[in-house]
């Protein structure tokens, strides 16, 4: 595994990794990743920092995606992946890593940065179900994030509302849209 995600074509060490932090060429973009200061942090740079966590046939999902996406502005500990529907199962044991054998429907899906994530509606009724329950912690600043985001209300509320078979849809798109009518009556 290599320390860093971005840019360069072969590993650094861990010393000249931190004498780049502090000369200014590079950035923390999370644990085990770096990307240059000309790169402004965005999903891509968060997506591929993630790359070194998720494996083959799995996808970033719940907090994971939610801090790709910028809905958290730390990185989660742990990660959480989950295999995609189709792709061969495999047993995955590594640290930092929490894997949901579920599988998951592709067209939930989308690639950023080389890395296969949740879309953003996939990721909000992911948090969403997790905070209803009983999760008070990255989850529910992930959806609180989504709650409060008027741009995306109604593409949200699109995909929870068309009839797929996931607990809880009605549920979500019901608070989404309390908050819709509390903030404009």
């Amino acid at each position: 595994m290599l320390p860093y995600a971005l840019g360069a074509q072969a590993p650094l060490s861990h010393a000249e990794l931190t004498a780049a932090v502090l000369d200014g060429d590079l950035v923390p973009v999370s644990r085990r990743a770096y990307s240059p200061t000309a790169m402004p942090p965005s999903a891509v740079v968060r997506a591929a920092a993630a790359g070194v966590m998720v494996p083959n046939a799995h996808a970033a999902v719940r907090t994971t995606a939610a801090w790709i996406h910028g809905a958290l502005p730390e990185e989660p500990d742990p990660h959480h992946v989950q295999r995609i529907a189709g792709e061969p199962a495999s047993r995955l044991l590594r640290a930092g890593v929490a894997v949901h054998l579920w599988p998951l429907p592709a067209e939930d899906l989308t690639t950023m940065g080389g890395v296969r994530v949740t879309t953003l509606e996939r990721t909000c009724y992911d948090v969403a179900r997790e905070t209803l329950l009983g999760d008070d912690g990255a989850s529910a600043r992930a959806f609180a994030w989504f709650r409060a985001s008027d741009d995306l209300r109604d593409a949200l509320l699109t995909w929870l509302t068309a009839g797929r078979r996931l607990a809880y849809t009605r549920r979500i798109a019901a608070i989404l849209q309390e908050d819709v009518t509390r903030y404009t009556s």
